[in-house]
């Protein structure tokens, strides 16, 4: 009775095997299968923490224009490839590149992310110039010892090293805020005592708002440079973009879409 139940219990055994065969090698084209998918599309993350011009998003929150879809839809026509947007918190996109969940984002720097050797990064794509804006009758902001004891409005989720050591010290007070538009509020309303922002995000913002209530000092340190941080994920794909990004840097197309942008504020 035993030899029996051992041979059946063999036969059964026999006649499984194919089957585990089979769904390994399922699930083994599946993995491939969704890697080639990744591969054909190129994953771009654009926050709608960045201000317009350069992120314009729709009432869907959906990326409709500005700067940063600019320059992404010339690198995808560079690459042959069709772009996936991905908008995420500020905090959550270098998880996302280190994770290799998105290929690349874009106006970012070395200094400004928490991990910049785990990522691979472009060339500079251009530089911005730093701005402390501040109410129109106050007075000018020239140098850090004019920030003492002052709160200052900076976006959530950005780093800024030329002020790090005065916000951990508490010397100078940072605040938080989604959009440069709710900074720029507390502002006018005495909330706040500077807010510091981009030279393109500002102008912008005045021409397009018509307010005069303010005034705006750059920052005392050199315009730092732009760049795309890249997942190291797909060393090959980064080295595309870089390529890509280098030729299009080159092209003018760039400097191009900034002097539109320029020209909408005038």
């Amino acid at each position: 009775m035993k030899t029996l139940a051992r041979r059946v219990y063999l036969l059964l055994l026999c006649l499984a095997l194919p089957l585990v065969a089979h769904a390994s090698q399922v699930s083994q084209v599946s993995q491939v299968s969704q890697v080639s998918q990744v591969s054909q599309v190129l994953r771009a993350i654009v926050s709608d923490s960045n201000t317009a011009p350069y992120a314009i998003f729709n009432a869907d929150n959906q990326l409709q224009s500005g700067l940063s879809k600019d320059i992404i839809d010339e690198l995808a026509r560079y690459l042959e490839l069709p772009v996936v947007y991905i908008n995420l918190p500020r905090a959550r996109v270098e998880p996302w590149l280190l994770q290799g969940e998105a290929d690349l984002a874009c106006f970012l720097n070395p200094d400004w992310v928490e991990q910049p050797d785990d990522l691979l990064w472009t060339d500079a794509v251009f530089t911005t110039q730093q701005l402390l804006v501040r109410r129109r009758e106050a007075k000018p902001v020239t140098g850090i010892q004019h920030l003492a004891g002052k709160r200052v409005g900076t976006s959530r989720g950005f780093t800024y090293p030329e002020l790090e050591q005065v916000f951990r010290s508490g010397d100078v007070i940072r605040d938080d805020a989604h959009s440069l538009e709710s900074n720029l509020l507390r502002l006018k309303q005495g909330r706040l005592d500077v807010v510091m922002t981009v030279d393109l995000s500002y102008h912008f913002y005045v021409q397009t708002s018509t307010d005069q209530s303010f005034s705006a000092d750059p920052l005392w340190s050199e315009p730092p440079g732009v760049y795309c941080g890249l997942s190291r994920f797909s060393p090959r794909r980064a080295q595309q973009i870089k390529t890509a990004l280098n030729e299009i840097v080159n092209s003018g197309f760039i400097q191009q879409r900034l002097k539109f942008y320029t020209k909408l504020q005038r």
